[in-house]
């Protein structure tokens, strides 16, 4: 089975602490609080996913694909 997760979560995992590390720190210094709190609930939200999506993908790989 081919499948594209592991770079998937790869990809939303990094995408997620680039923009909790470098969008919030930029958006709070400009004082932007509106920019700030969304790029938080990104950056999260990407982590989120990544996360999920692993564990989705082990979960599959040891009950569904026999």
């Amino acid at each position: 089975m081919i499948t594209f997760n592991n770079y998937t979560v790869l990809l939303l995992l990094i995408s997620g602490l680039l923009v909790l590390v470098f969008d919030v720190k930029i958006y709070t210094k400009a004082n932007l609080l509106r920019e700030k709190k969304g790029a938080l609930i990104a950056g999260w939200l990407n982590i989120c996913l990544g996360v999920l999506s692993y564990i989705g993908y082990l979960v599959y790989e040891k009950w569904f694909w026999k």
